[in-house]
């Protein structure tokens, strides 16, 4: 391991000396074996966050952060000097008011603003408005339990593990006190990583027997506690690099080999580490635990100490720039509808589309702390995320403006509450329905079936728009124009076009019931596409 990793890495872990032996003594002269130091356990996770902090504060990328400034217009600035060379395609323009609030509040909290909110923000005055909104967001309780369902979606989509073992909600609950608070994703990544859930004697797995309430420990117990899952989900999630292919083999498309995934599947072993041969499955050769960039910590360590330098490698590594750039490169793609590269999907030999964007917005990130408030506002001040909604066919024309993007599970479900009232079968029917997988690009989701037919058929969500207290508004308002106005406020957050203003006149004109009028209006509009999609 070169001398400045050490010293920046595990300096408050392990000494320089261990990690960089003495080679001034002779080859000839035989060394006396030093015994192991000392080190404490760190068995628990006060313990292990305390050793991470201390590195942390060894860190010096956050020294070198002090005093530098990253805006908004810098992102604008350099992203549009790099995306408009080489192309034809204009950037798009920015969006008005009342389209702005509706994304960002979605991007932000996750449902459409109120009729009320969207005046009174279309007609406040003030030039730096959309700042003030998007500062007013990000401090809610609303944007850290969006942040806290991403995530719990990210780690539990596809996960096998025995629901027994498992507390989802822990998980979700945990996260949102961590984004509340302002915690750093460093932070947080570092208390998932290092945890090491352990069976509690006598207790049932369904009565909490692996310490699931505990939130942080069901990362890993997503990964059903094997060392193979954890590692790979830890690579693919937190550095976005898929290393399972080589599991088994070499990876058929990148340079991991089948020793690196082994190695650095040791790191969570609970005691030695073993690979099985690839030729013949009852040989088996000890691993040392190994990190992806050749990190080795000491032998001698303990599996709880070998976790906590693990964390300490994948964040930590000054020279590990994947870290910071995996969550940026989610962020983005959930935010502007394409990654600078495919989710989960960065190997050695993978193109980032405008790399040099992409490096400086994750090296600002690291500067700042990870902090996912400060990404948000970046994001979401500049012209980038502010522009048009736009279909785009070339990666040359990427970020000129927003891809299309269909809204979460979670967030259909908010939107479909916030029109009916609270129904938690409801909600969880839509977010059961909708779900799809996180890591999946966003230009690659598509729509189901069986989403439509629920927002068509379920009986419950008819009834309940029909007595919903946005319907009996609707009712109430005498003139059509109002009517017609009102309900595309407040279902689908904006004022409706001519064209359609004109169609919805004459059918609510034509109808000789004006209740059924109403109700079939509300269907209508919530069953459009543009109801579960971001524009």
């Amino acid at each position: 391991m070169p001398y400045r990793l050490s010293r920046s890495i595990l300096f408050a872990l392990f000494s320089v000396a261990l990690l960089c032996p003495d080679t001034s003594v002779a080859a000839k002269k035989p060394v006396k074996k030093k015994a192991p130091p000392n080190l404490p356990d760190l068995k628990t996770p006060e313990d292990k966050m305390k050793f991470l902090e201390m590195i942390r504060g060894s860190f010096p990328v956050l020294r070198l952060g002090r005093g530098r400034t990253y805006r908004s217009i810098d992102l604008d600035e350099q992203l549009e000097k790099y995306v408009t060379r080489g192309t034809s395609t204009e950037l798009s323009p920015v969006i008005d008011d009342e389209t702005f609030i509706r994304r960002v509040f979605i991007d932000a909290i996750g449902h459409i603003p109120t009729k009320a909110q969207i005046h009174k923000f279309v007609e406040h005055p003030a030039e730096d408005k959309r700042a003030l909104l998007i500062d007013e967001l990000i401090e809610s309780d609303e944007f850290a339990r969006k942040q806290a369902r991403y995530w719990r979606s990210v780690v539990f989509f596809d996960t096998n593990a025995n629901k027994n073992t498992v507390n989802p909600q822990a998980f979700e609950d945990w996260l949102f006190k961590e984004f509340k608070a302002g915690t750093g994703w460093d932070r947080i990544v570092g208390e998932m990583v290092s945890a090491t859930p352990t069976r509690k004697k006598g207790v049932k797995s369904q009565d909490n027997g692996w310490h699931q309430d505990y939130g942080p420990n069901n990362f890993v117990l997503a990964n059903e506690r094997k060392p193979e899952l954890i590692a790979s989900a830890t690579a693919r999630i937190y550095m976005g690099i898929s290393i399972e292919c080589a599991e088994c083999h070499d990876h058929p498309f990148d340079d991991w080999k089948r020793e690196q995934f082994h190695e650095m599947a040791a790191f969570f072993a609970p005691g030695n580490y073993y690979m099985t041969d690839q030729y013949d499955p009852t040989e088996k050769s000890k691993v040392e635990a190994k990190f992806l960039l050749g990190e080795k910590p000491p032998t001698y360590l303990k599996p709880d100490q070998r976790r906590v330098a693990g964390a300490a490698y994948l964040i930590y590594n000054p020279d590990n720039y994947w870290f910071a750039r995996a969550y940026v490169n989610r962020t983005w793609n959930e935010l502007i509808g394409d990654g600078f590269y495919s989710v989960d999907s960065l190997g050695q030999d993978k193109e980032v589309i405008h790399k040099l964007v992409a490096n400086k917005l994750s090296a600002s990130f690291r500067y700042a702390g990870f902090q996912p408030k400060w990404l948000y506002r970046i994001v979401l001040n500049s012209r980038a995320y502010q522009r048009e909604i736009g279909t785009i066919e070339d990666d040359a024309d990427l970020f000129t403006a927003v891809r299309p993007a269909r809204l979460r599970a979670y967030e259909v479900a908010d939107n479909v509450q916030q029109l009916i009232g609270e129904n938690k079968n409801m909600w969880k029917a839509i977010d059961t329905t909708f779900a799809q997988n996180p890591s999946i690009p966003q230009r690659d989701l598509e729509g189901e079936v069986q989403q439509a037919l629920l927002m068509m058929n379920n009986t419950t969500l008819i009834s309940r728009l029909a007595n919903s207290p946005l319907k009996k508004e609707l009712v109430a308002v005498k003139n059509d124009d109002q009517l017609i106005k009102d309900a595309f406020l407040g279902v689908l957050a904006r004022t409706p076009a001519e064209e359609e203003k004109g169609r919805y006149l004459r059918f609510v004109k034509e109808s000789t019931n004006r209740n059924e009028a109403v109700d079939d209006l509300l269907w209508i509009l919530v069953n459009s596409a543009e109801f579960v999609t971001k524009r």
